[in-house]
């Protein structure tokens, strides 16, 4: 049975269960971000200290990535930070090291994803002056699992909210808050746009056994955006123009400060709404002019439009972001 299968068939008929985890863990993010001159992808999760302790992150890059496995054991491949909360402390720690590359057949027996794959990665974090080893287990996506992305990265976090002897405590009863690792010339992406997703499961409350009815899924939208411009003259006498066009990053409208451009030089500005179109009236000069607009987009949160199609049913979408681009018009000539 596949994984997506074995999470559907758990949650069967947890849909009240179901309604309230999807509240509670409304605050968790994914974030992604790219270079590819650098050949590097940075890859960010965080939720709130309300948030119930993860118990499998399961990770999808979108179609269009490919996987590199060819570096040695041992080999560095990134770097990895983030913060927890220390339960057992009452206090929140940060956390550093480096993304090592282990030999698959060490982590055979794993109880996280048991089995032979393509790659483990070795997020090697220091926190509170211990060093824990946490795997990334990485592999192309089969079957039914190709309609989440092309290769699944699944990490498991120990539970925090259980006696302190349990085998499988996460160490000082370290709570996620948020994890950022960067890895290079390991995954290469698409020229345009993707979109990555995460199923995270968490543990249930107090119990030490992972909850798959709470299941939720949290998205990112990375890679080049766009940016669209039209023009019309509206008076040749006095050389006004009707500018308008759209924003966008894989479909989704993009938000912020255009810039319009006129004969090369900045002359104004336009502002993109939330689906992203916008216009402008700017005036010309000479017997005809060239136009244009550019657009650089930060980071944001587009949950209202990045979440209104769930994969998975039964699984509530409750956050999607977007990485930042920078995008420039075609040049459009205006005669007058």
């Amino acid at each position: 049975m596949t994984y997506i299968h074995r999470i559907v068939v758990l949650a069967a008929g947890a849909l009240a269960a179901l309604a309230f985890a999807g509240q509670a863990l409304a605050t968790q993010k994914l974030e992604v971000s790219q270079s590819a001159a650098q050949g590097s992808v940075t890859i960010k999760l965080s939720q709130a200290q309300t948030d119930q302790q993860p118990a499998q992150i399961a990770i999808y890059a979108p179609s269009g990535y490919t996987l590199n496995t060819s570096q040695p054991a041992g080999a560095k491949i990134g770097t990895t930070t983030g913060e927890v909360f220390a339960r057992d402390l009452n206090i929140p720690l940060p956390l550093t090291g480096d993304v090592l590359v282990d030999n698959p057949q060490n982590h055979l027996m794993d109880s996280c994803a048991p089995g032979v794959h393509a790659a483990v990665w070795i997020l090697n974090l220091s926190v509170a002056g211990q060093t824990i080893a946490l795997p990334v287990y990485v592999d192309p996506t089969v079957g039914t699992q190709t309609a989440l992305g092309a290769i699944r990265l699944i990490t498991c976090l120990g539970p925090t909210d259980v006696p302190l002897a349990t085998p499988g405590r996460s160490p000082n009863g370290a709570q996620l808050l948020s994890a950022t690792f960067t890895v290079t010339g390991v995954l290469t992406p698409p020229s345009g746009p993707a979109q990555w997703r995460a199923l995270t499961t968490p543990w249930g409350t107090g119990t030490g056994i992972p909850n798959p009815s709470a299941t939720v899924e949290t998205r990112s939208t990375v890679g080049p955006g766009a940016i669209t411009l039209s023009g019309k003259v509206t008076s040749k006498r006095k050389k006004t123009v009707s500018l308008s066009g759209r924003v966008t990053q894989s479909g989704l409208g993009g938000a912020g400060r255009v810039s319009i451009l006129i004969n090369g030089k900045a002359r104004g500005t336009a502002t993109a709404n939330a689906s992203g179109r916008y216009a402008k009236n700017v005036k010309g000069t000479g017997r005809r002019s060239t136009f244009q607009s550019k657009i650089t987009v930060g980071a944001r949160d587009i949950t209202a439009t990045g979440c209104a199609t769930p994969i998975i049913p039964d699984f509530p979408c409750v956050s999607a972001t977007a990485g930042g681009f920078t995008a420039t018009s075609r040049k459009i000539t205006l005669r007058f």
